[in-house]
């Protein structure tokens, strides 16, 4: 597939061009610091642009199959750049790109993780959880192929192909949850190359058994 990647200098975007250049995908990282992609010079198109810009967009999305973003909040203060994002790639695709789309969301959103998710929504993770919420808003109304992936706390640890995944809630319902970013960028993978989850929230966590 051909794929247009926004986010892909944070942490889960540089897994997800790591593992789709293994599976044979053909990448376009849609960036505002190209600079920071220099090791993947020759592997993979790096277009420089505003994710917020929805003409920067328009221009580099004919002939991609599919959009993933993995943008991500510079912080826990506040901040819109998610629901910018969404905004933006909506409505870039809606007047002729690819009409699938995978977003990464944040787990705290699911409303049966407890009292600590409960206050972590309500405190530390507010900024995120609003901005986040926003962002599926316009997602889910944009008459898209769209899956979100809600994964827990994101680790830096490898790539271990053992997670769980669940539609409509986190599967062990904790809010102390984890999962590493290679594992997040393998799910949103598998999830584009067989659509087993459009029109779908996922929550998605570290588990015992290989799940697609």
């Amino acid at each position: 597939m051909r794929l247009l990647i926004l986010g892909a200098t944070g942490g889960t975007g540089r897994a997800l061009l790591v593992q789709a250049l293994e599976r044979g995908h053909e990448i376009t990282a849609f960036v505002r610091s190209p600079q920071k992609l220099a090791p993947f010079t020759g592997r993979i198109a790096v277009r420089q642009g505003d994710p917020r810009n929805v003409a920067d967009l328009a221009a580099v999305l004919p002939g991609h199959d599919a959009v993933v973003s993995a943008l991500g909040p510079p912080g826990p203060g506040p901040t819109t750049i998610l629901r910018d994002g969404a905004r933006s790639a909506v409505e870039a695709m809606q007047t002729g790109g690819p009409r699938r789309l995978i977003v990464v969301s944040a787990a705290v959103l699911f409303d049966d993780l407890g009292i600590l998710g409960a206050l972590l929504r309500r405190t530390l993770l507010k900024n995120v959880a609003e901005d986040s919420a926003e962002m599926e808003r316009i997602v889910m109304a944009s008459g898209l192929e769209w899956t979100i992936a809600r994964p827990p706390r994101l680790t830096n640890g490898p790539l271990t192909g053992r997670y769980r995944v669940e539609n409509g809630h986190l599967p062990d319902r904790s809010a102390l949850a984890s999962i590493s970013r290679s594992d997040v960028a393998r799910f949103l993978l598998t999830e584009l190359e067989h659509s087993m989850h459009i029109h779908h929230i996922v929550g998605i966590a570290r588990g015992t058994r290989d799940r697609i």
